[in-house]
């Protein structure tokens, strides 16, 4: 009797601590929607990172936190970052986003047609850091790239033009050079081999077609058309001729406009097109793939003049005279 008594208590003790550790590994609070961002900086040890999750309220007990892992083989396991954890999450899942590092990451989508300064503006709205932050980057770090021109010329950003369109999804613990390097690395692995591989065809370097595709970008709304005006933008700059873009024009200015004024044309920049011959010093925003595409592949066309209507389409035209023809004609309907 003595002894089957000593087994019930026994048995009793054990399922007492067995539900006591389970209440431990419970979630701290199950209905809470809180986020707590942590980082995890590297060399942290596994009684170090229990001692913080416990301190922010993530986890019921440290001990229990620690004898898991080591009774799992997973105490050497935990990998360093910055992490969103929460509170309402039980300690198996919290310990399988340590081990596993899943890091916190935030979600970026960059249009076709943005300009540096218009990414680092939206990349300050998603981080910690502030659109300077971004600018200086990509302003003074040259990022080892063969594409990216970084010497005598007069680009306001060594990157412009190079920070690929695409939704992107970036580990919040990354700097501002980390992530725009992702964007350039994206470039790189859809657009360098290509460029490359069509720059004796061209006659132009990658950074200069590049160039010829953000002012495709940036002067056409339809798809249709980029060829056409890639076409006109490479005749003219074969016949010595202006380019006269508005597109380098808006650059120049100090923001963005609706449309450019004839007053805007005596901007002193070397990107104002209408002053300066050539090609302007750099891109003038991020090309996406059909701008690209059509800069690489103009249309077989003997147009050298064209402009927009208001639907955003464009009239083109051989001669200066059918030019202005054209543009009277839409005067007078």
């Amino acid at each position: 009797m003595e002894r089957a008594s000593k087994v019930l208590f026994a048995l009793i003790l054990i399922l007492t601590m067995v539900l006591w550790v389970n209440f431990l590994m419970e979630p701290v609070d199950r209905t809470s929607s809180t986020v707590i961002e942590l980082k995890i900086e590297p060399g942290t040890s596994s009684s170090q990172i229990g001692q913080l999750l416990y301190n922010h309220q993530l986890i019921k007990s440290r001990f229990v936190f620690n004898t898991i892992l080591k009774i799992r083989g997973l105490d050497q396991q935990l990998k360093a970052g910055y992490y969103a954890l929460r509170p309402s999450a039980h300690l198996n899942r919290i310990i399988k986003q340590l081990v596993e590092g899943e890091v916190a990451t935030f979600q970026i989508t960059i249009p076709e047609g943005f300009t540096v300064e218009e990414i680092a503006k939206r990349l300050a709205e998603l981080t910690a850091y502030t659109s300077e932050d971004f600018l200086s980057e990509a302003r003074h770090n040259l990022f080892a790239k063969p594409y990216l021109r970084t010497e005598g010329i007069g680009n306001r950003y060594t990157v412009e033009g190079f920070l690929y369109p695409n939704t992107y999804i970036i580990p919040k613990e990354y700097s501002p050079q980390q992530i725009l390097q992702v964007m350039l690395d994206e470039f790189e692995e859809r657009w360098w081999e290509r460029l490359k591989d069509e720059t004796d065809r061209m006659s132009f370097t990658p950074y200069q077609i590049m160039i010829v595709a953000s002012l495709i970008e940036a002067e056409a709304k339809l798809k249709e058309e980029r060829p056409l005006i890639a076409a006109v933008i490479y005749r003219r700059l074969n016949n010595n001729m202006l380019l006269q873009l508005d597109a380098s024009v808006q650059y120049s200015l100090p923001a963005r406009k609706s449309r450019v004024l004839y007053r805007d044309l005596d901007v002193e920049s070397l990107y104002n097109t209408y002053r300066y011959p050539g090609l302007p010093p750099g891109p003038v925003c991020s090309p996406g793939d059909s701008s690209i595409e059509a800069a690489l592949a103009p249309a077989e066309t003997d147009y050298l003049f064209y402009f927009a209507r208001k639907d955003g389409s464009h009239v083109f035209s051989k001669t200066y005279q059918e030019h202005l023809r054209k543009q009277n004609e839409l005067r007078e309907q």
